[in-house]
């Protein structure tokens, strides 16, 4: 299937995301500041995209997992007390839909320098390849695969989960190679997209629901299955922005995996952020990608998915099932 890969590294042997001088270079202030009408959702119409990607299988393949990576990773728990915590993105985006994006939540995270992964569905990515290249080339940001068309795992057979996580890393590379084209023809050393992972390297289950086939499907592939120990419930309208920094500041604990929506549906989730980030950098919490956070210690693990607690998804199961779009 192509070459294989490893993480982009520091000279430090830190994992690196981004890099500033492409970052400054290719766009200007106001144009990575976005619009407020980029946040909003648009159900499809028969001139929508629905195609797969230019690339429907990777050029490039991940090692298979460690043992210690191969179930449903909840949170880490951080060697010689050091009190990491993940912030995390969901980008989704069905086949049936273009989803937004929150630029107040990117513009916030930039003003203060607060590090943050975002899982990104492939489709999302395809309908937003500006937007996913200016992630790509933040070096505060990791971009993870939240499969194509935010399908249901659990529900799924074998081919569509391939197709569901393929297609997406085929179009992370596709738009690394755009991003690379644009960094030639403005003639900026060309180097600074090694600092870049060429794939990504960390996947999330679309509702949080799994199966063991899915399991085994990304310990093949070498993409750990990130979930998370805090749910902000930010798509709920009714969830005010001081609730949702409630509800971390509440249960946060070094190693944590918080999950919050940048795609439009995070209501409440920008306006939330000066309410609990300034609060645990006082507590003297750091902000790291989800990647770096694996390697500050152990992770703790299920063997199966949910979102608090064991069986909390399989309402999903009833609600969402299989479409016959689950693979577009």
């Amino acid at each position: 299937m192509g070459a294989s890969v490893s993480c982009a590294h520091s000279p430090a042997g830190g994992i690196t995301f981004g890099s500033r001088i492409i970052l400054s270079l290719l766009w200007t202030p106001d144009e990575l500041m976005g619009k407020p009408e980029d946040k909003f959702a648009v159900r499809h119409t028969a001139s929508f995209n629905r195609n797969p990607p230019q690339r429907t299988i990777p050029g490039n393949t991940r090692a298979p997992l460690n043992p210690e990576l191969q179930n449903s990773i909840r949170r880490v728990e951080p060697r010689n007390g050091i009190k990491a915590i993940a912030l995390t993105f969901d980008l989704c985006e069905s086949a049936t839909e273009k989803s937004g994006y929150d630029a107040d939540i990117v513009n916030y995270l930039r003003e203060n320098s607060v590090k943050a992964t975002f899982f990104a569905g492939g489709k999302w990515m395809l309908s937003h390849p500006d937007k996913t290249m200016q992630l790509i080339a933040d070096p505060l940001f990791e971009i993870g695969n939240h499969s194509w068309s935010h399908a249901n795992f659990r529900m799924i057979d074998s081919d569509r989960m391939d197709t569901q996580i393929l297609w997406t890393q085929a179009q992370y590379e596709l738009l690394w190679e755009a991003l690379l084209e644009r960094v030639i023809a403005k003639q900026i050393d060309p180097s600074e997209m090694n600092k870049i992972p060429r794939t990504p390297l960390v996947f999330r289950f679309p509702y949080g629901a799994c199966s063991p086939l899915a399991l085994d499907k990304l310990k093949r592939y070498g993409l750990p299955a990130i979930q998370w120990n805090i749910v902000t419930g930010d798509p709920a309208r009714s969830r005010s922005s001081k609730e949702i920094a409630k509800v971390i500041l509440q249960q946060i604990r070094p190693g944590a995996i918080i999950i919050c929506h940048a795609n439009g549906r995070g209501y409440g989730t920008a306006a939330s952020l000066p309410f609990f980030v300034p609060e645990l950098r006082a507590l003297g919490y750091d902000f790291v990608t989800v990647s770096e956070l694996l390697t500050h210690g152990p992770a703790v693990f299920s063997k199966d998915c949910y979102e608090l607690m064991p069986g909390d998804n399989l309402r999903y199961d009833r609600t969402i099932g299989v479409k016959p779009s689950d693979n577009r």
